[in-house]
């Protein structure tokens, strides 16, 4: 009698153990349940809707200083880049020039040099950008009849033209 009573004893440990086993599904499915619970209960308190519209607005109003703060950084850039221009501009710079000067001069500008003196020691390295621009006109054909008593004639003209040398 006491060995059926343990056989009974064991098959009920056995169903109690088998009824408590949840599988990995069950459990999830229940902690999604309490954290929609916990959501609709949060959804629903004003305070909480308040705090959202303040975290929205923050938000957008951090994002527009942002946005206004790199304007003006870019339109700060921009008058300094143009005031170097104009200086350049205004030294004895060949204007074909003047906008690779101001960028190479952007360059030297630093807390001990400024613009002015950045202009003046590039001007001293850089001597060929500055002054005026001189255009020299050399005549590429031979010219016929120079004043001279020698008759220049076609050959002439072919044989200089080919040997580039000048009358």
């Amino acid at each position: 009698m006491e060995n059926s009573t343990n056989v009974e004893n064991t098959e009920k440990v056995e169903q109690e153990t088998t009824q408590k086993t949840y599988t990995e599904q069950d459990i999830q499915n229940s902690f999604n349940a309490g954290v929609k619970k916990a959501n609709s209960e949060w959804q629903k308190d004003e305070k909480y809707k308040e705090f959202l519209a303040w975290k929205k607005t923050s938000q957008s109003e951090s994002e527009r200083i942002a946005e206004l703060q790199t304007n003006y950084d870019n339109a700060v850039k921009e008058i300094s880049n143009l005031k170097l221009l104009m200086k350049v501009n205004n030294s004895d710079c060949k204007k074909e020039f003047a906008k690779f000067v101001a960028s190479e001069i952007e360059k030297l500008i630093d807390d001990k040099t400024d613009a002015d003196k950045a202009l003046e020691n590039y001007k001293k390295e850089c001597p060929q950008y500055f002054g005026e621009t001189v255009v020299k006109k050399v005549q590429t054909s031979p010219s016929v009849g120079t004043g001279e008593n020698h008759q220049t004639t076609t050959s002439d003209i072919m044989n200089n033209i080919l040997r580039g040398t000048k009358n």
